[in-house]
Parts: C-alpha cells; sequence; structure tokens
C-alpha cells in the first residue's frame, strides 16, 4: 500500500507502526518538524482533542460553554470546542479544561464511548479479560465493558493490562482511534496481538485467500483467541509458495522454526494452530520484525510490505547446476511458481535496468527441448542433458519477476540467506528440500533422498502413529455418485480431510472406478482381478491381501449364480450387480445389456438397454442385475421371482473390516517383497514399467507410510519392485501399491506436498486422513 508521505523514522519495528500509518495516510495524525513521530511521548488533553477533530466529524449534542483557561487565541481552541459539542470530553468542576494535562488511558476510552455512541454494557466481566481491572473506577465499569466489547481497547505490551490510570502515549492513542474507526466502519481490522477481543480459546475467524501486496492467492487463514487477544496466522502453503519462507525440521506441535532472512541457528518461531484440515502459523511476530500492514477484509488477508532493493544480482554456471543470487537491502517477501518445465521469482523488491539489462530475453535457439508432456508427468522420462538456460530478470514498477526454464528432470530449489540479505536460486537435479517435521501429534511429514542401489531417489512421505488420534477413509470425486474426475486438492475440500494420497484405478473415459472402495461396510466400488487391497477398521488395525469378493445369487426357483462383479466400471461377460450407492442411475457400460431391476428383493422388471448412453434408475429398495453376453441364464429370472444374494470375500477375514481400498499390486506382506503384477491382472508392460508413484506401507508397529516416490536423480521414476525396496526402507512389512505416474499427488493441510499442480492429473478416489473426532 503506497505512502504518499514519508514513514516517521522513529517507528521502525514499532508495534503500533501499521495504526500510525494508516492515520498518517488519512492526515489523521503528524509528526514534528524533524520528521519524527515520538511514539512514546504522552499526550496532553488539548493535542488529543485535536486528534478527536481531525478524525472524527460528529453531529454537536451541546452547546459549547467556555472554559477559562481555553482563550478563543488558544492553538486548539476550535478543536477543544467541537469536541465539548460532540460529547467526547467534558471540563472539570472548577470550568477549566486544563489543556496541558496528560490525558489517562481511561479518559481516552470513556471519551470514545461518549462521542460515538458505543453502548455501555456490564455483559463482561471485566476481571476475567484485565488483570488490573481493579483500577478501574466504579463509575467507569460499564463504558470500559461497552469499549471493550466494541473492540477499541489496544493494549501494549500485554492485551491482559488495561493500565487505565497511566498518560495515553501518542502510540496508544494512535491505536484506539484506528480501532474506533473499524468500529464505525471507516477503516479495516488490523491484524494485531493488542487488540483486547474477548471470547473463547480457538478459532475466531478464517479466511480463504491472501493477498500480498496486491497479488492475491487462494490461501487459507485463520484467526483465534488467547482469551483476550486475537493472533493471526497463515496456512503452510501460504507460508511457503506466498511469502518464500522454509519450514524446518521440528519435532514440536504447538510451534514451528522457520527459514526466512534469518541464520540457521537462529530461525523465526511461529506458534501453530489447527482448524479442520489446516495448521496456521502465526506471523505477528513476523509482521512486525519485517514492517508489513496486516489487514482482514472479508475473507481475504491482506499483507503490505516497503517494497526493497536489489543491489546486486550475480549468476553461476556448473556441470549440471545453475545458481543466481539475489543481493537485497531488506528482507522482503518472494514468491515462487514452479510448473513442470518453466519457474518464475517475484520479489518485492526493485531493480536498476542497468542490473536486469544483463539478464535479458533469452535467445531463441536457446530453447530446451521438452519430451512428452504426458510422458514426463508419468515419469516415464530420463531427464535432459540439455544445458540449463540463463534466467530472465524484469524489472516493474513495485516488483522484480525472474524467469527461468527447467529442463526435464530438473527442479528449482530457493532459500535466503543474511547478512547480507540474499535470495538464492538454484536448478538442479536433486532440487528436493529434505524436511523432517512433527506436523500434528502422531503425524511426521517427511521429505528425503533414499538411496537403492546407486540411485538416489526423491521420496515426500507422511508417517502416521496408530496411536495419533487420526483416521483413514476412502474419500472420492462426488459423494452422491461414482462417477467423476478432479483433482486431489478438489476432493480433499470435499470431504474436510486435512490429509489425503490418491488412491486406485479408474477409467479415464467414462470416469468411473476400477477397484475396491468400501467405507462403513458399504461397497461403493466392488474389488477386480484379484488385486491388491488394503483394509482397515476404526481401531487403527490395517491388513492388505489380494481380495476376490464372491457374491452368490440365489432365486427362489433354487438356482444359483454368481456375480462376477459389484458397482465397477470393469467390464466382462456374466452378471454385474449395482446399487444405490453407485448412484441414483446406472448407464451401460457396453451395448446390448439386459437390466434385471431388483425391488424387495424380487424380481420387478427387466430392461433391454437400447445404447449405452440412457441411464437406468437404480431403486433406493433394491438393486439392478446387468447381464452381458449371458442372454442364456435370463430363462431362470422370472418376474416376481425372490432373490437373495450372499456374499463371501477371500480372505475370509477382511469381511470383518468396514474400510477397503484397492489398487494393486501388492508390495509387500509379512516384511517379504510379493510384487507379482500379472497375477492381479496387470499386463506386462505395466510390470516393467519405471514411473512416478504412489504407495501405502504398513510398519511392525502398525504405523503407517503414506508414500509417494518421484524421478531418481538423472532418470525415470521407480518400478514395482524399486517402490517395494524403497518402502521397505522405510520400515514397512506391508506395502501396496496404489495408482501413479500423473495420479500421484500428496496433500497435507491443503499444500500439495510432492509436485507442481500443473503436473497433477485428476482422479477419481484417493484415501483421506481425518481427526477421529471429526465426520
Amino acid at each position: 500500500m503506497a505512502n504518499s508521505q514519508p514513514p516517521f523514522p522513529d517507528l521502525t519495528q514499532h508495534w503500533a507502526r501499521s495504526f500510525i500509518q494508516r492515520l498518517q495516510r488519512q492526515n489523521i495524525v503528524s509528526g514534528f518538524r524533524d520528521g519524527t513521530f515520538r511514539p512514546q511521548q504522552t499526550l496532553t488533553r488539548a493535542e488529543y482533542a485535536a486528534l478527536l477533530q481531525a478524525a472524527f466529524q460528529r453531529p454537536p449534542k451541546r452547546a459549547y460553554l467556555p472554559f477559562s483557561d481555553v482563550s478563543t487565541g488558544f492553538w486548539a481552541f476550535s478543536a477543544i470546542q467541537k469536541a465539548y459539542e460532540a460529547g467526547f470530553i467534558s471540563g472539570f468542576p472548577d470550568n477549566t479544561f486544563r489543556p496541558q494535562a496528560n490525558i489517562t488511558r481511561l479518559h481516552v476510552l470513556l471519551s470514545l464511548v461518549a462521542g460515538l455512541n458505543i453502548p455501555k454494557t456490564t455483559a463482561f466481566a471485566l476481571a476475567e479479560v484485565y488483570k488490573d481491572a481493579d483500577q478501574i473506577p466504579n463509575y467507569a465499569v460499564s463504558a470500559i465493558s461497552g469499549a471493550t466489547e466494541s473492540k477499541i481497547v489496544v493494549n501494549f505490551p500485554q492485551a491482559v493490562i488495561l493500565n487505565p490510570n497511566q498518560p495515553a502515549t501518542r502510540s496508544e492513542v494512535a491505536a484506539i482511534i484506528y480501532q474506533a474507526l473499524v468500529f464505525l466502519g471507516k477503516a479495516l481490522p488490523l491484524a494485531s496481538p493488542y487488540c483486547v477481543e474477548p471470547t473463547k480459546p480457538g478459532i475466531v475467524r478464517t479466511g480463504t485467500h491472501l493477498s500480498v501486496n496486491g497479488r492475491r492467492w487462494k490461501i487459507a487463514w485463520g484467526q483465534w483467541s488467547s482469551g483476550v487477544s486475537t493472533l493471526t496466522g497463515i496456512s503452510d502453503k501460504g507460508i511457503m509458495l506466498v511469502l518464500g519462507m522454509n519450514p524446518l525440521n521440528n519435532q514440536h506441535t504447538s510451534w514451528q522454526p522457520i527459514h526466512w532472512f534469518s541464520p540457521l541457528v537462529q530461525p523465526f518461531s511461529m506458534l501453530t494452530q489447527f482448524d479442520r484440515d489446516y495448521r496456521y502459523l502465526n506471523i505477528d511476530a513476523l509482521a512486525k520484525t519485517g514492517e508489513w500492514e496486516v489487514e482482514r477484509e472479508g475473507n481475504t488477508l491482506n499483507i503490505f510490505s516497503e517494497i526493497g532493493q536489489i543491489n546486486q544480482i550475480t549468476y553461476e554456471e556448473f556441470s549440471d547446476v545453475s545458481r543466481m543470487v539475489i543481493n537485497l537491502n531488506k528482507a522482503t517477501p518472494w514468491e515462487l511458481y514452479e510448473l513442470s518445465s518453466d519457474w518464475e521469482v517475484v520479489v518485492d523488491a526493485l531493480t536498476e535496468k542497468s542490473i536486469a539489462d544483463r539478464f535479458s530475453e533469452t535467445p531463441p535457439e536457446s530453447t530446451i527441448p521438452q519430451p512428452d508432456e504426458d510422458q514426463k508427468n508419468e515419469g516415464e522420462t530420463s531427464g535432459s542433458e540439455a544445458k540449463i538456460p540463463r534466467p530472465v530478470v524484469k524489472p516493474g514498477e513495485t516488483q522484480t519477476v525472474i524467469k527461468g526454464k527447467l529442463p526435464d528432470g530438473y527442479g528449482i530449489k530457493v532459500f535466503t540467506l543474511t547478512n547480507p540479505n540474499r535470495i538464492w536460486i538454484e536448478v538442479r537435479k536433486d532440487a528436493l528440500i529434505e524436511r523432517n517435521i512433527l506436523w500434528t501429534k502422531g503425524l511426521n511429514w517427511r521429505q528425503q533422498y533414499l538411496t537403492l542401489n546407486q540411485d538416489r531417489f526423491p521420496v515426500v512421505w507422511l508417517e502416521v502413529k496408530r496411536n495419533s488420534g487420526l483416521k483413514l477413509q476412502p474419500i472420492w470425486t462426488d459423494k452422491t455418485q461414482m462417477k467423476g474426475t478432479a483433482s486431489l486438492s478438489q476432493i480433499t475440500n470435499t470431504w474436510g480431510s486435512l490429509a489425503a494420497i490418491n488412491g486406485g484405478y479408474f477409467n479415464r473415459n467414462n470416469l468411473l472406478p476400477l477397484g475396491t472402495i468400501r467405507q462403513n461396510n458399504q461397497w461403493f466400488s466392488g474389488p477386480i482381478l484379484n488385486r491388491g487391497v488394503m483394509a482397515w477398521n476404526d481401531t487403527g488395525t490395517v491388513k492388505m491381501a489380494r481380495l476376490k469378493l464372491i457374491e452368490t445369487l440365489t432365486i427362489s426357483s433354487g438356482r444359483e449364480f454368481e456375480i462376477d462383479l459389484l458397482n465397477t466400471g470393469y467390464v466382462q461377460a456374466g452378471i454385474a450387480r449395482y446399487t444405490s450407492d453407485w448412484g441414483k442411475s446406472y448407464t451401460p457400460l457396453t451395448l446390448n445389456e439386459v437390466i434385471i431391476v431388483v425391488e424387495n428383493n424380487q424380481l420387478s422388471r427387466q430392461i433391454e438397454a437400447l445404447d449405452d448412453q440412457t441411464p437406468i434408475e437404480i431403486p433406493q429398495n433394491g438393486y439392478l442385475l446387468t447381464f452381458r453376453s449371458f442372454r442364456s441364464a435370463l430363462s431362470a429370472f422370472t418376474l416376481g421371482a425372490k432373490i437373495a444374494i450372499a456374499a463371501q470375500t477371500t480372505p475370509f477375514e477382511f469381511n470383518q473390516y468396514p474400510h477397503i481400498l484397492g489398487a494393486g499390486p501388492l508390495l509387500l506382506q509379512q516384511g517379504q517383497i510379493v510384487v507379482d503384477a500379472e497375477a492381479e491382472g496387470f499386463n506386462i508392460w505395466f510390470a516393467k514399467q519405471r514411473a512416478i508413484r504412489s504407495g501405502i506401507g504398513v510398519t511392525a508397529t502398525g504405523d503407517l507410510l503414506i508414500v509417494t516416490v518421484h524421478n531418481r536423480v538423472g532418470g525415470p521414476g521407480p518400478d514395482l519392485t524399486e517402490l517395494a525396496q524403497l518402502i521397505q526402507q522405510l520400515g514397512a512389512v506391508e506395502g501396496l501399491n496404489l495408482d501413479g505416474g500423473s495420479s500421484t499427488s500428496l496433500i497435507l493441510g491443503g499444500h500439495l506436498l510432492n509436485r507442481t499442480a500443473d503436473t497433477a492429473a485428476r482422479v477419481h478416489n484417493g484415501l483421506g486422513l481425518f481427526w477421529r473426532s471429526r465426520n
């Protein structure tokens, strides 16, 4: 936010800086002739009257009665007269105003309650809000309660200490005046831990968007109460991608160390707060250090920082690494935009043309040849040996944009340094930043290179302790039906999961599932081809095996038939059954299907499907039997016949598990690698394919490993056996492969951890992680 007036030099990292600057822009406050504001200087009653005149235009409530010590020639006469007429301030019994006397914090608040018609109240037990409530005179209790309820009270350094009888300083009065403007709807609320907002501890409000110096992102943020004051935080995604901060290894859940233009041995420490599927990191201390203005505007949290200056840019090239170092005059927000073959770093700083001209547009002949995009996103390519192009620097009026290209197999690694302040940008093949963060109790976020033979694989995974208080649940695109795909981020938003990984296979043409999805004992999609699944119960026990579901249909005539498929997009000759868990209707998947409608366990009608486009309603009190290339059995199904169905799983004990998710092939059982893709109906090509992978592992202690593996450094992704070995390295004794390639996605707190969003394909379903106390 631009300020046409120079900032006051004595407000550097001052707690009230944002309040004062906002009032300065509105010409409500001004400084002294030497350019300073003198925030700690006390305010006289006359000075306070002048401030009221500048801030508020209120109609008169009463006629002015002259004070014996305020002449018409006194510099503040007009301000005192208007403040008196508006009901803000009065004099003393001896008919004096005492203009040179200091005004106390108590009388500042009392005057605003009176002049702005703020309702008095006894709703607050002030002793539960302020530790020094006993210092509030009895005559002022209802007014201070009203001021507190109206959120105009600002207390520094502790929100719980009112100091009512202390002389008010210029900074304190400025902050309180600003809060009064917020109360009147004439200013947007600033985020400050010193604004008193009594409420129950916990989340007070949340929002969906973050704006930094005018650039707007869809980023979750929240404010929470300590009981008296409100703290402000931003989700992990916003902290990392929008502000350019790097969360460091940490084994504490109540705070998170952050590296941002700071020594690694002295990182910033941010308090954390959880709300549904987000972790918020408190930015109040950093905002003060960085001299940011943080305001709340509806669902958007706006951050404004002073624009920095880029003093120097250096660039170095090595055999397989390029490095650009940007020297700054101060710490400033920066944002990373990364796509599959391009990257862009936006720095809130200006650059002299002479510096930027050294990094002009890349000549057309240096364009990097790119592999097939689908193959690249699947992880099937072996990387590029092309020379890394020199980045381009584009200065703007309020920011500098650095753009570059990523050869196949390369990534970008960006971090900050201090003394001097620098942004360090590297394009390299091993760009993964390794992490080990206890994100919440029982849930660790891990990123690390694992070595297998001579290769190094970037692995991003979540470790979930069995006693973590978290639960697993299958999730899919549309809760009302089984057709549809979406990004995993959208699916987690639909279900409200705090973490998720993509799940089983699906048909990308008709958007239907091709594998097991069982939730709360309901088969939303049945098993196919004896493929690997994971099954679990609500106590945290997890089992993995190849699964068959055998349904036996018995007609009242005594004849029996085996139902081959249940609620699936997989097609084969025989009988398939579709229940209302599939959706409101079923659309034939092949031509010439015959549909038998069963209601209340009785055959009610037979339908000859005319095409594969017309949906057929599924009865709520029954199901559909679909006959594909099996007309010879139809004569046994007469109208009115009673039908009974018995179901059995193999292995038998999987009947007892309410939740099952399938993909395959199975990777590990009892600590042994058991990969057999062909036995699970996969073709030979799939068995040998090297690609990006998703997988699930279970340790000997019952802990869960939710794993993604990308391309080895300088080569393609792992094959199935390599994935089994990598999950085994992490401690798994049971393991299952999930859908991989471009489907591979891992979400934590709304943040896609393992890849850029443009390379992540839409998926049908996933495995969600939830708090046990939430649905």
